[in-house]
């Protein structure tokens, strides 16, 4: 009797680890829905853009690209889910930058050590509406001026 309870309580639990151990995959191309969005501070001039992810865990490379004035601004980045810190230097500048998981989101904190300190770029990715719809959600603080960005970007 008490195997068989047992049994029944390892059985009960599978589904529930097994449930916590699955992590979204992000990858996929984006359009960016600029009326869901909340944009302040100089990013509130994007007019548009589209985020393209290649996520292979636990590798996740992003290229973004924003219409601001109608002039194409291209940014991307390429780091491990794992939490590692990835370390850059260049043009003056030198960052610190880790991404790990927080539950289903992914966490990207990236601190950027210049002339008038250090700035912290902290954004968390989301995807909702079954994978439809990517939501990043952006403070930026410390030497840069603070603001707090809501980027809505629907599935191509």
């Amino acid at each position: 009797m008490r195997t068989a309870r047992w049994l029944l309580v390892c059985i009960a639990c599978v589904p529930t680890l097994a449930s916590g151990q699955q992590r979204p995959d992000f990858s996929g191309e984006w359009a960016l829905d600029r009326s869901a969005s909340s944009l302040q501070g100089e990013l509130s001039a994007v007019e548009g853009g589209t985020v393209r992810i290649e996520h292979r865990e636990p590798s996740f490379a992003f290229t973004r690209t924003f219409l601001i004035k109608a002039q194409a601004i291209e940014t991307s980045f390429q780091i491990q889910t794992d939490g590692r810190e990835l370390a850059n230097a260049g043009r003056g500048l030198s960052s610190k930058s880790r991404m790990e998981w927080q539950g289903s989101s992914l966490l990207l904190t990236v601190l950027i050590d210049g002339p008038r300190g250090t700035i912290s770029n902290v954004v968390r990715y989301e995807l909702l509406d079954g994978g439809h719809l990517l939501r990043a959600v952006e403070d930026v603080g410390g030497a840069a001026p603070s603001h707090h960005n809501v980027w809505m970007f629907a599935r191509r």
